[in-house]
């Protein structure tokens, strides 16, 4: 299990093959594969999807913006995809979408989930 910074990033499960994983491999041959632990996280929810949105609606109204989930699909499976509709002024920014996709990553700890936006 991954701690510290490297504990709640999404890009943690490649870290752990691309880096770990072939690094102890070439150290000790007998290793066949690494596994990820992660730590026990929410149920990926509607419910759960909104709770974590509604941390950072405060925020995007300050700027006249709005945010809504679409919808959740796949949870529980292999690659689960939240759909969001982010309108307003900050809807363009990369770093508005890029934090709250991190929120969401960090909240629910699910390997291969997937943040999608409505029109792209």
């Amino acid at each position: 299990q991954l701690e510290g910074a490297c504990g709640d990033c999404p890009s943690s499960t490649m870290t752990m093959k691309m880096g770990l994983e072939r690094r102890l491999k070439e150290a000790i041959p007998e290793i066949s594969e690494v596994v990820q632990v992660l730590p026990d996280a929410p149920d990926l929810t509607i419910e759960a999807v909104d709770e974590v949105l509604e941390g950072v609606r405060p925020f995007l109204s300050v700027a006249g913006g709005s945010i809504d989930l679409v919808s959740v699909e796949g949870a529980g499976g292999v690659q689960p995809t939240v759909l969001l509709r982010l309108e307003g002024k900050s809807a363009s920014l990369f770093s508005v979408k890029n934090e709250i996709s991190q929120r969401i990553h960090r909240h629910f700890m699910q390997s291969g989930l997937r943040v999608e936006w409505e029109g792209e």
